[in-house]
């Protein structure tokens, strides 16, 4: 990881968790007695999905309450401060929380579950193509991932993280705007005030495949990002005919390491219900099309036992 440190000591991360959790983290009403509440994403997004299917074969699951909240970045944060027991992250977030900001709290987190990866999104509008009157042709706007060089892109939640992350490994340096979630940023990018939107989501996202008059972006696999993360391909038929190369991070269910013989008990019977129910979440229909990518084999990050 040496590589990742040094690619990453200069990102200004401390400000994007501060702004965020202030922001966006809105009160909620303490759970009852017995249940643990679940930091997932927006009620669309893929994490509230994939909860919501492993309470479908895990039945006995039922004192786990789903908080919804910005995704990742937001998550995090709920974990430490112990606003909730269990959160869906990124692991490049978590990684971004242990080597940049160097926040000890981040070695007290666990895996749970690993899960699938997530696909980045880059959107930008259609580009256009201008004639002079020699017959040259000029485009505008972003066409590839090079052209964001200097511009401004859009992120919110964990997004945030993996935007600045990729602009360092990658070595192309473009201004990072937080918002406060999808809907936002793609008004700012409507109305011109950025350039393109960066979204991390395991794909297909429902909201992405609402989507139109926007382009999906390629991105490559350039300069160190393949310390973290892997080659991918979006397909959303609502945007392009053709797949669109990108890259993906894994995720994770995380947890704090818990000690309490009652919270371990629970906790580990959950992780072994969706062990062994694998086949179930892949196979039944309605269940989340990521579970197909998911072996519980590849840990990103230290294992809860």
């Amino acid at each position: 990881m040496r590589s990742l440190i040094f690619a990453l000591t200069l990102l200004p991360l401390g400000a994007a968790h501060a702004q965020t959790s202030a922001a966006q983290t809105s009160p909620t009403p303490a759970a009852a007695a017995g249940s643990l509440n679940v930091a997932t994403g927006s009620p669309t997004g893929t994490y509230s999905a994939m909860f919501k299917n492993i309470g479908r074969v895990c039945t006995q699951s039922a004192y786990l309450r789903e908080r919804g909240s910005s995704g990742s970045l937001e998550n995090i944060d709920l974990l430490l401060n112990n606003e909730v027991s269990l959160a869906f992250v990124q692991s490049d977030v978590l990684k971004a929380r242990q080597q940049i900001d160097k926040d000890p709290r981040v070695d007290g987190i666990k895996a749970l579950l690993p899960l699938h990866n997530e696909e980045l999104h880059l959107f930008a509008l259609p580009p256009v193509v201008s004639k002079n009157i020699l017959g040259q042709t000029k485009t505008q706007g972003i066409a590839k991932f090079e052209d964001l060089k200097g511009k401004k892109v859009a992120a919110w939640g964990g997004s945030l993280i993996t935007a600045r992350v990729v602009s360092a490994m990658a070595g192309l340096p473009f201004e990072v705007v937080s918002v406060k979630d999808q809907a936002a940023a793609f008004a700012a990018l409507r109305a011109k005030q950025v350039e393109a939107v960066l979204a991390v989501v395991g794909q297909p996202a429902n909201w992405v495949k609402d989507l139109s008059g926007v382009n999906l972006v390629a991105v490559p696999m350039a300069g160190k990002m393949n310390s973290i993360y892997t080659a991918a391909k979006l397909f959303y038929p609502n945007i392009s005919a053709a797949s669109v190369p990108t890259v993906a991070v894994q995720s994770v269910l995380a947890t704090r390491d818990f000690k309490t013989p009652e919270r371990k008990k629970l906790l580990l019977a959950y992780q072994k219900c969706a062990v062994n129910k694998l086949v179930n979440l892949q196979e039944d229909e309605g269940m989340h099309p990521k579970w197909q990518d998911v072996t519980f084999k590849t840990w990103p990050w230290p294992q809860y036992k």
